[in-house]
């Protein structure tokens, strides 16, 4: 399609070790629109920093095409990959600073292998650690910069050769929940500002959906889902979606090893109100009370979306009216 940046067909990736063949990725489909901020998530091992490293070829597939604005990075010779690998950034997790040089330098070092003049790489390093707000650590070194701050000089190097996109390699997973925030807003004022297309490779749900605009979930190689955030997060259709969304999702109750040998109920919430009391007024409804025994739910746009088991009364007249104010209120559950 004309309004997507990068295209993925039929990626393959196998690595060779020893005698034995590695599947990193398999069957891989995927595309990327300009000006989005485009998500990868998976467990440890999935293949998403794999995939990440085939977007600007720096990680060759085995079969299968990359298309960059329409161009296949196959067909390109060595020379014009360099020369694309300008227009696509690339952030780290350990920030892969320059350590014996100093901040504006760093910020500098791929303007020096353009070949751009002096007088306008300072001019351009000045403008973009004003930019990140670190305009008062020119002359710092790495060493004398904090995580945050380290990550955003690694930003400022990453937009000198003004890229279309940026590639995020898990750039927040060595920095604490504050700093991950601050940078995940530089982040989106960037693409605001700049319409620069931003993917993020990442494990943690909260990064997606605080940042993207759709995601892709990676298991075992292959692409398990992909959608728009707002769908993915209300409707997670496989096992590791829900996983990674709602956390210990429990596929069987046994798993639990719940004390309780009461009549228990499984409600599962995929869009109610957040402001709507559900389980206030159940009780309310049957003037008994019931036992929680497992909750594990989370607020997204302002509605409810997860699972709980409770245990009803022991009374069946109040159990059945609970029953029926869950019924009368579009909430679902069954018996287990």
């Amino acid at each position: 399609m004309e309004n997507n940046i990068i295209e993925i067909k039929n990626l393959k990736k196998i690595f060779f070790v020893a005698e034995n063949q590695i599947v990193a990725l398999d069957d891989i489909n995927l595309q990327i629109e300009k000006g989005s901020i485009f998500g990868i998530i998976g467990l440890s091992g999935a293949g998403k920093s794999t995939l990440v490293r085939m977007m600007n070829y720096l990680e060759k597939p085995t079969c299968g095409e990359v298309l960059f604005e329409g161009m296949d990075l196959s067909k390109l010779t060595e020379k014009s990959l360099r020369e694309l690998r300008k227009q696509i950034g690339m952030i780290f997790q350990n920030f892969n600073l320059l350590e014996q040089v100093n901040v504006i330098k760093n910020v500098m070092f791929p303007l020096e292998i353009s070949h751009m003049k002096k007088e306008d790489r300072i001019e351009r390093a000045k403008y973009l650690l004003k930019l990140v707000g670190l305009s008062d650590k020119e002359k710092a070194y790495p060493s004398q910069l904090s995580g945050g701050q380290k990550q955003r000089v690694a930003i400022a190097r990453a937009l000198a050769t003004n890229p279309k996109v940026i590639l995020c390699d898990e750039a927040t997973s060595a920095l604490d929940p504050k700093t991950t925030s601050q940078i995940l807003e530089l982040l989106k004022k960037i693409n605001r500002e700049m319409n620069v297309t931003i993917v993020i490779i990442t494990h943690q749900m909260s990064v997606i959906e605080s940042i993207c605009d759709r995601v892709a979930i990676i298991d075992n190689s292959k692409i398990a889902e992909i959608g728009d955030v707002k769908d993915i997060f209300k409707n997670p259709k496989t096992e590791i979606g829900k996983k990674l969304i709602f956390g210990n999702y429990v596929e069987n109750i046994n798993e639990l090893n719940l004390s309780s040998n009461g009549k228990k109920i499984r409600l599962a919430f995929d869009g109610t109100n957040s402001n709507e009391p559900i389980i206030s007024k159940m009780v309310l409804s049957a003037n008994s009370n019931c036992n929680i025994l497992y909750a594990n739910a989370k607020e997204i746009d302002g509605n409810v979306f997860g699972e709980m088991i409770i245990e009803l009364p022991k009374d069946e007249e109040s159990a059945e009216k609970m029953k029926e104010y869950l019924k009368k209120s579009n909430v679902t559950f069954w018996d287990v």
